[in-house]
Parts: C-alpha cells; sequence; structure tokens
C-alpha cells in the first residue's frame, strides 16, 4: 500500500464457502427472520432436521448465532 492509499475490505469468501442446498435454502429463511418451526414447514422438514442444517451453516460461515449468520452471510454476498 502506497502513501494516501485507503486500506481495502478483506476479499469476500464466497468462492470457498460451499454451502449445501438445503443450507443456502435455510439461510435465505434465516435471512427473512423465520424461526426453526416455521423454516421446517416452508421445506416439508422437521425442526430437527432444520437444527441439523442451520448448525452446519453456522459451522461454515464461523459464527455462534443465527444474527450472525445472517450478517456473516451478507459481508460474503450469500444472501
Amino acid at each position: 500500500m502506497t502513501a494516501g492509499e485507503a486500506p481495502q475490505d478483506e476479499p469476500h469468501e464466497r468462492d470457498d464457502l460451499h454451502l449445501t442446498p438445503r443450507q443456502a435454502e435455510v439461510l435465505k429463511y434465516l435471512a427473512q427472520g423465520c424461526r426453526n418451526k416455521e423454516i421446517a414447514e416452508r421445506m416439508n422438514l422437521s425442526p430437527s432436521t432444520v437444527k441439523m442444517h442451520l448448525s452446519g451453516l453456522m459451522t461454515r460461515l464461523n459464527v455462534k448465532t443465527r444474527t450472525a449468520a445472517v450478517v456473516e452471510a451478507h459481508r460474503r454476498h450469500l444472501i
């Protein structure tokens, strides 16, 4: 970086983050503010299966909360 040059943001990591189709769908509903039960109904899954997909999603995004998952997904341009 030269003098007067602004630091650049970290590169977005979308290309190296591979969500399963179900994780991506759970993320979409999560971003809409749906609870696990609502997501389960919309996806025709059990709430425990939704929790499993959400857990995998949060692990891949390296976050601990649902809100952090949505924030990180926005940062990575996943949603």
